[in-house]
């Protein structure tokens, strides 16, 4: 690990130029450009700090509705009660809701409630996450399977129930905006990462395939940067520098006409938006921003090699 470049985790899953670790005007909520006061937001994982963040700047930028839930009902009534008092956020209506994302009937309850008390939900922020720090053969295979039930399982439900929620309109297609937050080591193979790595790049695929069925859904996977959390292993901390507003202002930035080209693949909070906007028509022809598969050119009469 090299210490002596404090960016250097950060380069391996970084697409512009320029970087960003701080909140910016573009992406400040403040912005009137993100005004969000005709949407209603469900944000997941708000026990935690990037979702507390997220909140934070759907409250900032005077949402219609804010939902919160995560599963320590004490932190979820202290978060409502700081969003209450945000200025801005005098007209949002704030409800916290305690749920346990890998049980179907938790989030069923959670998505009635939310139908009940603020209408159609307009955007589904999936934060909720769980990593565990082992190598393959010595961690329980029940701890192992964890991160797929919360980081997989979880997201699923919530985005099936997104898509299943009553409309004004019973006729209607399934229409809004999904962001999935998600993290650079997804495309990584690392050691004692298995289970977190390859759950996360499940998730990224399933959001690529939420896009491709459906064309009134919005999707992104959105990278949070490095920040100092809980689940930030001691290893990673020194590089752990990204503000979590920065988050927040994504999110607010990514539910705007703005970012529709942006939709169906990943986007980093420490990429540039206008250098990627300046790029637009590549990102576009090259999938810059998508999955990729085997790192060769698979096609009719096979890659063409190298002489030999």
């Amino acid at each position: 690990m090299d210490y002596g470049d404090l960016d250097a985790v950060t380069w391996p899953v970084q697409l512009t130029r320029v970087l960003h670790r701080d909140l910016y005007p573009l992406l400040d909520p403040s912005n009137q450009a993100l005004a969000a006061g005709d949407k209603a937001v469900l944000i997941t994982g708000v026990s935690g700090g990037v979702g507390k963040a997220i909140a934070e700047a759907w409250a900032i930028a005077g949402a219609r509705a804010i939902v919160i839930t995560g599963r320590k009902v004490d932190v979820l009534d202290a978060v409502a009660d700081k969003l209450r008092g945000i200025p801005a956020a005098a007209k949002t209506k704030v409800i916290a809701h305690a749920a346990d994302l890998r049980s179907e009937n938790e989030v069923k309850e959670l998505w009635a409630m939310a139908s009940d008390e603020v209408g159609h939900v307009d955007v589904l922020i999936n934060d909720a996450a769980h990593m565990n720090w082992a190598p393959i053969g010595s961690i329980e295979p029940s701890e192992w399977w964890l991160d797929f039930e919360v980081n997989v399982k979880g997201a699923y439900l919530m985005t099936h129930y997104f898509l299943n929620q009553k409309k004004p309109d019973a006729t209607a297609s399934p229409s809004g905006t999904v962001i999935t937050l998600n993290t650079g080591a997804a495309g990584m193979s690392m050691p004692s990462m298995s289970s977190y790595n390859s759950s996360k790049l499940a998730l990224t695929r399933i959001m690529e395939v939420l896009h491709a069925e459906q064309p009134n859904v919005r999707s992104f996977t959105l990278l949070p940067g490095l920040l100092k959390t809980a689940m930030t292993a001691e290893a990673f901390k020194p590089f752990a520098r990204d503000e979590p507003m920065l988050s927040g202002g994504m999110t607010l930035f990514l539910s705007t006409p703005r970012a529709e080209w942006l939709r169906g693949g990943i986007v980093s909070v420490n990429w540039d938006i206008e250098e990627m906007e300046a790029h637009k028509d590549e990102i576009l022809r090259e999938g810059r921003t998508k999955l990729a598969y085997i790192n060769a050119k698979l096609q009719k009469g096979g890659h063409p090699w190298e002489e030999v």
